[in-house]
């Protein structure tokens, strides 16, 4: 098999060859790179503690509670009429021309209303905007429709060309995991003291994280045994925000309760803003698998490519 193999790859033109072997790193590095990327964001959820909207500092965290629809008044999937509190939909039609079928997307939409999660100590808002969200419900299915004039959304019919359906949704009153910014509209600061209590803290946490081989590798979210600048900056990040939850319990509340209005919304620094209908655990797993996944396929690249490149060099 590997004669047959060296006799094609010799075979074949300089141009073919070299887009053949382009190809193939560019799908290794591809790989590898999803790979990695998803295997740092599952230690990332893994590692970011759950805390409670009555306690939470301000910043990057991780909610855990029920989704809730706001003032009574929730969504509607336009294409089941579902109630929801989010919903993503994409209406397709199967074009021919010649031999070739395709679908086309003739209309996609995507809901940007606030959403209300609720954990038992507190309620935030939740800005959807730019969220990975995995949803409690996905769908997909096919149906003879013919457009309504006027209208986008098809009719259903027992003529005219196939189209196709696809509907995620979140569904109210389902528990809800959201890892993203936090902030506390009508958050009080007594002054520049307060901060430097915060800093000195900060400071502390630091030092003692440096010396804790198990705080160095929850911090080491790609796992290669150094610390990068980046994940440096999310360790910093993490010790402000526990420096101020110890201040906020010492000291108590910061804020009235009439007066917080708590939002969650897409980090700042770029750490990751995920909005998910799966408990953490599950989704822990199937990133992780992701992960797994991905990155074998791309060692099994790099040894198909170590192989190719041993029969023929490029240049």
């Amino acid at each position: 098999m590997q004669d047959a193999l060296s006799d094609w790859l010799i075979g074949l033109g300089p141009s073919f060859y070299l887009l053949i072997w382009a190809g193939l790193l560019t799908l290794l590095m591809v790989c590898l790179f999803v790979g990695f990327r998803t295997l740092a964001l599952a230690r990332v959820i893994a590692h970011t503690p759950t805390a409670k909207l009555r306690s939470a500092a301000q910043g990057f965290n991780e909610i855990e509670g029920t989704g809730r629809i706001i003032d009574e008044h929730p969504l509607y999937s336009p294409l089941t009429l579902t109630p929801c509190l989010w919903f993503d939909i994409k209406i397709e039609r199967l074009e021919s021309s010649g031999k070739k079928r395709n679908w086309m997307t003739l209309e996609r939409r995507t809901s940007d209303a606030l959403i209300l999660i609720d954990d038992g100590t507190g309620e935030a808002f939740v800005d959807p905007d730019h969220a990975r969200v995995l949803p409690h419900s996905s769908r997909r299915w096919r149906e003879r429709a013919s457009a309504t004039e006027g209208s986008s959304i098809a009719s259903f019919s027992f003529s005219g060309k196939p189209y196709r359906y696809t509907e995620r949704l979140l569904l109210p009153e389902q528990r809800l995991y959201v890892l993203g910014w936090l902030e506390t509209r009508g958050y009080r600061n007594d002054g520049v003291s307060k901060q430097e209590v915060i800093e000195r803290r900060r400071r502390e946490l630091l030092q003692q994280w440096k010396h804790d081989a198990a705080a160095r590798e929850r911090f080491d979210l790609d796992g290669n045994g150094e610390i990068s600048p980046r994940e440096w900056d999310w360790a910093m990040r993490l010790a402000r925000a526990q420096a101020r939850k110890e201040l906020s319990e010492v000291e108590g509340p910061w804020v009235s309760g009439s007066n917080m209005v708590h939002l969650l919304h897409r980090p700042t620094g770029g750490e990751p803003f995920v909005i998910s209908g799966l408990p953490q655990e599950t989704l822990i797993r199937r990133k992780t698998r992701k992960a797994g996944a991905f990155i074998g396929a791309g060692l099994v690249l790099f040894v198909i490519w170590l192989i190719v490149q041993d029969i023929r060099p490029p240049f």
